[in-house]
């Protein structure tokens, strides 16, 4: 279907040029408080040929190596891929395991290694044997630190191959490391690449495990930003709770605060109920003439702090869903009043309609509220869409939870008294921490999506300095970027997942890298400098924490 375009509004409303504006999915507070959460874990550089060998003697003899879900993390990974905090100064002993150990019957042969290089050599050109290729290796991520203590995982591996010497070749020094990596998986590309930079090769699986699935966020921004021809737009919804917050507002009636809330039945919207705040309109009718004076009172004696603008409008809704209802929906609603009644809670309508304040107050709010546009038989907001021109404070928050509502755009965040946002935030009363993320909590039997329309931050600059005349090495930027996972962990076959909590491990599944042309550099030497390692030393284990 064709998208509005131009001046063409789905409503009658005249939108004020105001400055520029964007969608901003507000985060869930798991995703706050979870998403930065890390953990350490062992990690290890080993011949890739071994890799297979290596990981089974951890799952025999690691109990718990797979007990932390760690599917997010790559199992092995090259050296490229590796940030330098990881791969640090490599130590050149470790391009000795090149060396076939048949040398040692050789007479007129030595095996040397020049200043800077990675190769070793024949002393003597003629008897060639030179090894012109580095060993290929993976780092493996061995399990998390709280598995196993450092000796103990020594022990376990130092008596394996390729960590103790054979026949043929030479023993692998054995460096562990501990390592820093993020506990939980990443919730959008960018911070799998982020955090691959910065600690471990990170798989993006195209998923959100703290809050709705980025499919369905992207969904519901198009149909807001790109509204079909007739439809509501996230300026036009919020343009009517603006407009719905100036009519109460110029009556006395409240603070400058409105909702809206709109239906989504088969890509057509419609306006449901539109409502301002009335928390200062008197409750009697003697004490209406004085209202225009007590509304400039934060707290007037005589106001209703029940009739903020979104219990209005949900009050609205519901009587609405009464009007429209079907006989047996009314019936049922009827036999419940009934039973209130018998058991002695007469309902004074009067007190009802002026303490709740759900129905319209003036022209605005009628225009809505008196069309019969309402899907029948419906549960109260289930699925409907909210409009608002600030984010609601606590009662609110619950009162849209209960409601069942869909989807919730506010313009304005309200840092102190909001309820719907859970991004760590600063105040006046104490110390920074996490808000309360009504929308979106687990221990709620309902959770919706929601938005801020948020002002777009200004440009960064990027102007940038005089290069040094100093050559740098290379960043982690530069590297290889990692190739992001499609959903289900690949295309193509599937294949058994042998790595448990893991990311993938197999060390033969070459297709997950791109070949290296430069597999004989010196990669992983991060500082730029070159480190000299003593070839005679009786053992080439090291142990690094």
């Amino acid at each position: 279907m064709p998208r509005a375009k131009g001046t063409k509004a789905a409503v009658d409303v005249a939108i004020d040029v105001l400055p520029k504006r964007r969608m901003r999915h507000v985060k869930t507070k798991e995703e706050c408080r979870l998403g930065n959460e890390t953990l350490e874990v062992w990690s290890v550089e080993l011949p890739s040929k071994h890799a297979e060998n290596i990981l089974r003697v951890i799952k025999d003899n690691i109990p718990g190596q797979d007990s932390i879900d760690l599917q997010h993390l790559r199992r092995f990974a090259r050296p490229k891929y590796m940030p330098a905090s990881v791969l640090g100064q490599r130590d050149l002993v470790k391009e000795m395991h090149t060396v076939p150990r048949t040398w040692e019957n050789a007479t007129s042969s030595t095996v040397m290694q020049s200043p800077g290089s990675t190769k070793w050599d024949a002393a003597d050109p003629a008897k060639k044997t030179a090894i012109n290729t580095r060993t290929p290796t993976l780092y493996l991520l061995v399990c998390p630190a709280q598995c196993i203590n450092l000796p103990e995982l020594y022990d376990v591996l130092k008596k394996e191959s390729p960590f103790t010497s054979a026949s043929d070749s030479w023993a692998f020094p054995l460096e562990i490391k501990k390592v820093t990596v993020p506990r939980q998986p990443p919730t959008n590309p960018e911070q799998a690449v982020a955090w691959s930079a910065q600690y471990w090769p990170t798989f993006y699986r195209k998923t959100n495990p703290f809050g709705a699935h980025p499919a369905t966020i992207a969904k519901a921004e198009s149909d807001l930003k790109h509204p079909l021809i007739g439809n509501l737009g996230i300026e036009e919804g919020l343009a009517l709770a603006e407009q719905a917050a100036e009519e109460t507002t110029s009556q006395g009636y409240g603070v400058k605060t409105g909702c809206v809330i709109v239906e989504r039945v088969n890509d057509k919207t419609q306006v449901i109920a539109a409502a301002g705040d009335a928390r200062h309109k008197s409750m009697t009718p003697e004490e209406t003439a004085d209202s225009n004076a007590q509304s400039s009172k934060a707290c007037s004696k005589s106001g209703n702090p029940m009739c903020h603008a979104v219990m209005r409008a949900v009050g609205m809704v519901g009587r609405k869903r009464l009007r429209v209802a079907s006989h047996p929906m009314a019936k049922t609603a009827d036999r419940g009043e009934k039973a209130l009644m018998k058991a002695g809670l007469n309902l004074d309508q009067r007190a009802h309609d002026a303490f709740f304040l759900d129905q319209p107050i003036n022209d605005f709010e009628e225009q809505f509220f008196r069309r019969d546009n309402l899907k029948p038989d419906g549960y109260l907001c289930l699925k409907l869409e909210v409009f608002l021109t600030h984010e609601p404070c606590v009662m609110c928050s619950m009162a849209l939870v209960h409601s069942r509502v869909g989807r919730v755009f506010f313009r304005d965040r309200m840092p102190r008294t909001g309820g719907l946002t859970a991004e760590v935030t600063s105040n006046d009363t104490g110390a920074a921490g996490l808000g309360y993320g009504l929308c979106w909590r687990k221990e709620l039997n309902w959770q919706f999506m929601c938005w801020e329309y948020a002002l777009e931050e200004p440009p960064k600059d990027t102007t940038t300095t005089t290069p040094s005349t100093k050559t740098p090495t290379q960043p982690v930027a530069d590297r290889p970027a990692l190739p992001v996972a499609p959903r289900g962990g690949g295309g193509g076959k599937k294949k058994k997942n042998k790595g448990g909590c893991f990311g993938r491990d197999r060390a033969a599944e070459k297709s997950t890298f791109p070949s290296d042309p430069s597999s004989s550099t010196d990669e992983g030497n991060a500082s730029g400098k070159t480190s000299y390692a003593n070839p005679y030393l009786s053992s080439f284990a090291s142990v690094h924490v």
